[in-house]
């Protein structure tokens, strides 16, 4: 649980990043504003707030949905079936390298 919580916030960075890289790369690009719009920037947000918005948003639905997953692999009891499986693959082994070993004992005694 601890690796997807690392991933999850691995991700959000890189995301929020991702954001700031495309604003400044926004504020470069830009036409200068009209006075219009430099009327209106006062009362609305700007580019940098939206995509810091944007980000914090997305962030959550992330943190959202791996808590979500991570519930649900409790519920199904993945990690348990998941030990079994191995357990049963490790036995199955040890008994092939057993008979392997009594063959070439018998093999060797004849």
């Amino acid at each position: 649980m601890a690796n997807h919580l690392q991933n999850m916030m691995r991700s959000l960075r890189s995301f929020l990043v991702l954001g700031l890289m495309v604003s400044f790369w926004m504020d470069g690009t830009v036409a200068a504003p009209s006075a219009s719009a430099e009327d209106r920037a006062d009362k609305s947000p700007g580019v940098l707030e939206r995509i810091g918005d944007t980000a914090i948003k997305v962030g959550n639905k992330i943190e959202q949905g791996f808590t979500k997953a991570g519930r649900k692999l409790k519920e199904k009891k993945v990690g348990e079936k998941i030990e079994r499986k191995l357990k049963k693959a490790a036995d199955k082994t040890a008994q092939g390298f057993k008979k392997a070993g009594e063959k070439i004992d018998r093999k060797l005694n004849d």
